[in-house]
């Protein structure tokens, strides 16, 4: 399809002089005598690239700009046309998203090469807001991806949280609570960040809710998910991830690791670190995924992390993230909740750098 460029310039004689050369190389060309004529064309007509005359009556060029700025008429770039020079205008022209100027008069080859960089411009400017659709859908995607932060029964306590590296990351978490007051949950890291990471999340929580349907032991769920993510994600890619199945009858937390940062119990005696790690997900089509079971001492506390905390550094790039979340667990005298609230107070103080997603699950047993 041809490009299409709108020249905007008061002079009949440039106008036919500047279309006779864009056609011949293979543009469309539509004109305008003035600013205000320009807008009125603009609505109706989508073009790829203006060439904008400085000095004309009834709307000049910094006055075109600024309405079409300041309404949002169209993003295409603008190539500037003037006979003067003055260095006002110009800067002015500049902060209004002017890309480039030509004199009047001005060679052929000049003309020709300045509208081919504003035609590669436009390219980018488009990418760019389709790469910004793309986000906002994949942020609305995952929003309706995770379950509400917080949730509470009788016998448990859920609080959750999640700061994606930029607009959405590769971090998920779920949990289902039953009726008999046991409650499974997950908490899961996709490799990658980005659109591709919100779409693997997706297959991700779709992967677990469909494998609940045919097993709620952790190892057997892990089985099964990672036989489905073998076959729906590419190779390069993997996922980790903890899942828990607790049991309020015989007071024990079953669990399964599938290369994912060992999550922590908290109790009255402080706190342990739960062993046990198998292959993650997606690679390796059979790999087999062992249930671990860790008896409970009366209220307990299980933190599951993502490894996006580890990986936190301070200004000096020096690795902080495990010492700061073993210094905030030895804390005496405050509860689960206080340590898994001061743990994300620190990873938002501005403090220290955040290289990867993180997120934190804090499942509370009574």
């Amino acid at each position: 399809m041809k490009k299409k460029i709108m020249i905007i310039d008061d002079e009949e004689p440039i106008r036919k002089l500047l279309s006779k050369v864009l056609s011949g190389s293979g543009y469309d060309v539509v004109t305008a005598s003035n600013g205000k004529e320009a807008l009125e064309k603009i609505e109706a007509v989508s073009v790829d690239l203006i060439m904008l005359d400085m000095n004309m009556p009834e709307m000049d060029g910094l006055h075109f700009l600024r309405t079409v700025r300041e309404n949002d008429i169209t993003h295409v770039p603008v190539l500037m046309i003037s006979g003067e020079a003055n260095p006002e205008n110009i800067v002015e022209s500049y902060k209004l998203g002017v890309y480039d100027f030509i004199r009047k008069p001005e060679q052929t080859e000049v003309i020709l090469k300045r509208v081919e960089n504003g035609l590669k411009i436009g390219e980018i400017i488009n990418f760019n807001e389709f790469i910004r659709v793309e986000l906002l859908m994949a942020r609305k995607l995952q929003k309706y991806l995770f379950p509400d932060p917080a949730a509470k029964t009788e016998r448990v306590n859920i609080n959750t949280w999640s700061l994606p590296l930029s607009d959405i990351g590769g971090d998920l978490y779920d949990y289902v609570l039953f009726r008999d007051d046991r409650v499974v949950f997950l908490v899961a890291d996709v490799s990658g960040h980005s659109i591709s990471a919100a779409l693997y999340t997706a297959i991700v929580k779709m992967v677990f809710r469909n494998a609940l349907q045919k097993s709620e032991i952790p190892g057997e769920l892990m089985g099964i998910m990672n036989q489905e993510l073998s076959k729906n994600i590419p190779i390069e890619s993997f996922v980790t991830a903890f899942c828990g199945l607790f049991d309020p009858i015989d007071h024990v937390l079953r669990y399964a690791n599938a290369g994912h940062p060992k999550p922590y119990c908290l109790n009255r005696n402080g706190f342990i670190q739960l062993e046990g790690n198998d292959s993650f997900l997606g690679p390796i089509a059979d790999a087999q995924y062992k249930t671990y079971t860790f008896p409970l001492d009366g209220a307990s506390s299980i933190l599951a992390f993502t490894d996006g905390i580890l990986d936190i550094v301070n200004d000096d790039e020096k690795p902080i993230g495990h010492s700061m979340l073993l210094d905030v667990l030895k804390l005496r005298g405050k509860s689960s909740l206080e340590k898994f609230k001061l743990i994300q107070k620190n990873i938002t103080s501005g403090e220290v750098v955040v290289n990867d997603d993180c997120t934190m699950m804090l499942v509370d047993l009574e």
